[in-house]
C-alpha cells in the first residue's frame, strides 16, 4: 500500500514537472527564436528486482514498472519557421549557428536577429541592448551617413551611403557550439555554453528581411497540456484512494 502511494507520488510529480516545461512553452509561443522544451520521463524497475530482494509477487508484478520520473529537461534545437519582415535589421538564421553577443563582460550564443542600431551607432539587440560581434569578437559599428545596409548569407555588412559608395563594414560572427547538449538557456532566447563555440560551417546562412519564428506550436502544446493535466490528475486520485484505503484498514485493526 505504502508502495503504491510512492509510485502515484512519483507520477504526479513527473506530470506537474512536465506542465512546468509546457507552460514556459506557451508563454513564449511569440518569442523570436525561441526553442521549446520537452521533459524526458524515465521509467524504473520494481524496488524488489532493482535491489536484489528476491521475492516472487504474484501476478508478474516484477514486470510491472516501478514507477517514474523526469530523466532530464532537453531543448528541440530544430529551426523555426522563417517569417519574411522586410526590415533592414530584421536577420534569420538558416541552420544550426548562433549569433555571437555580449553585454559587454559575458559572450552569449542566440538565434534572436530582431536588431536595431543604439546611440553609438553599434548594431545591438532590440529586445536586450547587447553587442553583436564581429568575427574578430568586437562590436559591429554602423556609419553614420549608410542610407543602405545590405547583409549577405556569409555574414559581411555592406554599406553605401547617398552617393552610392559601399563599402565593408565587417562580418557577422556566427557560431556554433560542439554539441547542443552543452547550451544552457539564460532567458531573452540567450545561450551559454560550456566550451568555446566554434566558427558555423557553410551550412548556416543569414537572410536579411526575415526572423526566426518561436518554435513552439500552440495547439500540440495546449494537447499535451491537456494530457499531463489528466495524468497529475489520476496520480492525486490514485493518492487520496490509497490513503483512504490504509486508513480503513488501521482502523479495522483490533487495538
Amino acid at each position: 500500500m505504502i508502495y503504491g502511494l510512492y509510485l502515484s507520488s512519483q507520477g504526479a510529480n513527473a506530470q506537474a514537472t512536465r506542465l512546468d516545461v509546457i507552460a514556459n512553452n506557451l508563454a513564449n509561443a511569440s518569442t523570436h527564436s525561441f526553442k521549446r522544451d520537452l521533459a524526458v520521463f524515465q521509467a524504473h524497475e520494481p524496488f524488489d528486482v532493482k535491489h536484489g530482494n528476491g521475492n516472487e509477487p504474484p501476478g508478474r508484478l516484477n514486470q510491472s514498472a516501478g514507477g517514474l520520473s523526469v530523466a532530464e529537461v532537453v531543448t528541440d534545437f530544430r529551426n523555426g519557421p522563417l517569417t519574411p519582415t522586410g526590415g533592414t535589421y530584421d536577420l534569420a538564421l538558416s541552420g544550426p549557428g548562433f549569433f555571437r553577443v555580449s553585454d559587454g563582460q559575458q559572450e552569449f550564443l542566440t538565434r534572436n536577429g530582431r536588431l536595431t542600431v543604439d546611440a553609438n551607432n553599434e548594431l545591438v539587440m532590440q529586445d536586450t541592448g547587447y553587442q553583436i560581434l564581429n568575427n574578430g569578437g568586437e562590436p559591429i559599428a554602423i556609419p553614420e551617413d549608410a542610407a543602405r545596409i545590405e547583409v549577405a548569407a556569409d555574414g559581411t555588412i555592406h554599406s553605401a551611403n547617398s552617393e552610392g559608395l559601399t563599402s565593408v563594414v565587417g562580418q557577422l560572427a556566427l557560431a556554433r557550439p560542439e554539441s547542443f547538449d552543452e547550451l544552457s538557456k539564460v532567458g531573452d532566447s540567450l545561450y551559454t555554453t560550456v566550451q568555446t563555440p566554434l566558427p558555423a560551417d557553410g551550412e548556416v546562412q543569414v537572410q536579411q528581411g526575415f526572423l526566426e519564428e518561436s518554435g513552439t506550436r500552440p495547439v500540440l502544446e495546449m494537447l499535451d497540456m491537456i494530457e499531463a493535466s489528466r495524468g497529475f490528475e489520476t496520480n492525486v486520485t490514485m493518492i487520496q484512494t490509497q490513503d483512504e484505503a490504509l486508513g480503513r484498514l488501521l482502523q479495522s485493526i483490533h487495538r
